[in-house]
């Protein structure tokens, strides 16, 4: 394994253990917005909710602790998975709901560039299932953890601005043409 294919694992891990945890603390909240996608029957959508945060754990521990290319393809199986059910929502002209990411403290609605990202890091995930195992120095090995959570990081940073710039275009006073 090499630094960048490491970095990745990382970053998808921390954004799959953080998705979970909160998934995990607004449980019925959860369980709201997977009944909101209405892609499942009624009945499946509580034990949806109920066994998804801890798949997204075991994904996650693998991705940091299992040197094998499984992990890095479920994690991208699983993103793919989300995107395609934020798209068929987008297309059926459901924006509004809450895509159920758990990544920041505000809530998302659906969005293209919800999907864009997603498939991104399902894309990206194909760096560690397709490089050869190996062994990485310990300065290496370091490099590359702080690199996944800064890029982490970022990303979480990014996730808060797109959830607020709507909230704030929405609150922005307009001017009309005979204010001017």
């Amino acid at each position: 394994m090499n630094e960048i294919s490491l970095a990745i694992r990382v970053l998808v891990a921390l954004l799959f253990l953080t998705a979970a945890l909160g998934k995990f603390r607004h449980r019925l909240v959860f369980q709201g917005v997977v009944a909101n996608y209405r892609l499942l029957p009624e009945i499946a959508v509580p034990a949806f909710a109920l066994v998804l945060p801890p798949v997204e754990i075991a994904v996650a521990a693998a991705l940091l602790f299992v040197p094998s290319s499984w992990p890095a393809v479920c994690a991208a199986a699983l993103l793919i998975l989300f995107a395609v059910a934020m798209g068929i929502n987008i297309q059926r002209g459901r924006r509004h709901i809450d895509c159920g990411c758990f990544q920041s403290a505000l809530k998302q609605t659906l969005s293209w560039i919800l999907v864009a990202r997603n498939t991104g890091l399902a894309l990206l995930l194909a760096v560690p299932a397709t490089v050869p195992e190996g062994g990485l120095s310990p300065s290496g090995a370091a490099e590359a953890l702080l690199t996944g959570t800064v890029l982490f990081v970022l990303l979480q940073s990014m996730n808060v601005l797109w959830s607020v710039g709507p909230a704030w275009r929405q609150r922005r006073p307009t001017t009309t043409g005979a204010e001017k």
